[in-house]
């Protein structure tokens, strides 16, 4: 297999320029953070803040000081709250009550409308955990009033009605940040809170992070990020002759053209995004753009990406369009009126299938090549190593480089089917 020339390798890279162009767009209308500070300057911009993503809005939101943080809470919805905690809180199904605490501690100095709101954005598990994990809680009643003492070296407080004797962890720094939320707590919603105190001692950690997780979960679905066991349905396997599942639309497809704009036109470029600028109707690119999204997320649930990951986020967008633009080239033949109509019938999450499904095909056929067969430290090698991946990658030789990429074009696929079929045929020889 020669290298590229020197006028392939422009071309190449007029490709990844494009393509790089597409994937930060998409981020930035998607993913991508805002700039909360200079928004915070103008009564024009504060009011748009509530109707932030909760993704656009939890990045800036981690790198501002606690006074502008002070600023920022009156704008935000307990529905965003929410999403902040969802964002940060959670390692895969285990929650940092670390972080739980760093954000709740703004409860202490809000304004008593905004606290209630906050509190109405926070899940009581996720504050009964807190409390099991961290404290020691003692109900008094006039019977039993001298039954508890704290120790010695304990940390501890009583609450305002004296109805309970609670222990702080020992950290002095920690024990402080506690005392201000549970007095402040108290001031807010008593009784709640002392519901709160009382379920967090006959609850387990167990029990109470699981619901947590339910919870977070839930709403991770209502944001487009799916549940990870609904999400693998994305690497399902589809033969190449499988009829696809048609959509329909309900608006009237006419001779008007708007073009999508976050893909170009040039016919040097991915066919998807020819495609995709080339939808007669606006209504029809719109729709395309949120399946799209839907897509990658459902990718980045599979994955298990979080999209406080910008960098794995940006990584699952390109996996998902160059998959997808794999899939669309085997279906359409590389015919752009055939993709067109492709894009308008059927949905994005097939031929992301029919793309994944190519490359499971390929690294089938690599399984089956002996390692007597393959020469160490040659390309068939590395091209072996790079299908056997949990996700395939295309490997190419770049003047005497090896190179891994994604798979994007039926190209791609052809040259390795050659490698391929080279190895098979070596190996018959021998």
């Amino acid at each position: 297999m020669n290298c590229v020339d020197k006028s392939e390798e422009k071309k190449l890279s007029r490709r990844e320029s494009l393509l790089r162009r597409a994937e930060d767009i998409f981020f930035q209308s998607c993913y991508a953070p805002v700039d909360l500070k200079k928004m915070l300057e103008s009564a024009d911009t504060r009011s748009q803040i509530r109707r932030l993503p909760a993704a656009q809005l939890f990045y800036p939101a981690k790198e501002l000081s606690d006074s502008e943080i002070q600023a920022l809470l009156p704008h935000i919805t307990e529905e965003q709250w929410a999403g902040i905690l969802d964002l940060d809180l959670w390692t895969k199904d285990r929650a940092r009550m670390g972080r739980f605490l760093s954000w709740q501690r703004h409860i202490v100095n809000a304004e008593p409308s905004v606290a209630r709101k906050l509190l109405r954005g926070t899940d009581n598990e996720l504050w009964e955990l807190a409390f099991r994990r961290d404290l020691i809680v003692y109900p008094r009643t006039e019977e039993d009033e001298h039954a508890a003492e704290p120790g010695d070296d304990d940390n501890w407080m009583e609450t305002p009605d004296r109805e309970f004797l609670i222990i702080l962890p020992k950290n002095p720094e920690k024990a402080k940040v506690y005392e201000n939320l549970i007095l402040r707590l108290y001031e807010l919603d008593p009784e709640n809170f002392k519901l709160m105190l009382l379920s967090s001692q006959c609850r387990t950690p167990t029990e109470l992070a699981e619901t947590a997780y339910q919870l977070r979960t839930r709403r991770m679905e209502d944001l487009g990020f799916q549940d990870y066991f609904d999400a693998l349905e994305i690497f399902s396997y589809r033969r190449p002759d499988e009829q696809l599942p048609a959509k329909r639309w309900d608006q009237p497809v006419d001779l008007s053209q708007l073009p999508a704009p976050i893909f170009s036109s040039e016919t040097d470029t991915h066919l998807l995004f020819q495609a995709l600028q080339a939808i007669p109707h606006w209504q029809q690119a719109s729709t395309l753009m949120e399946e799209l999204a839907y897509v990658t997320n459902k990718l980045l649930a599979a994955e298990r990406t979080s999209p406080a990951e910008p960098a794995r986020v940006k990584k699952g967008i390109r996996k998902t369009l160059m998959t997808i633009n794999l899939g669309l080239e085997c279906w359409s033949g590389g015919s752009l009126q055939k993709a067109i109509e492709g894009l308008t019938h059927h949905y994005l999450l097939s031929f992301f299938q029919l793309g994944y499904s190519r490359l499971l095909d390929l690294q089938n056929e690599a399984r089956k090549i002996p390692d007597s067969a393959v020469e160490p430290g040659s390309l068939g090698e590395a091209v072996i190593e790079s299908l056997l991946r949990r996700f395939p990658l295309f490997t190419v030789e770049r003047k005497g480089r090896l190179r891994r990429r994604l798979f994007e074009t039926r190209a791609d696929l052809n040259y390795v089917q050659e490698i391929l079929k080279e190895l098979k045929s070596s190996k018959e020889t021998g």
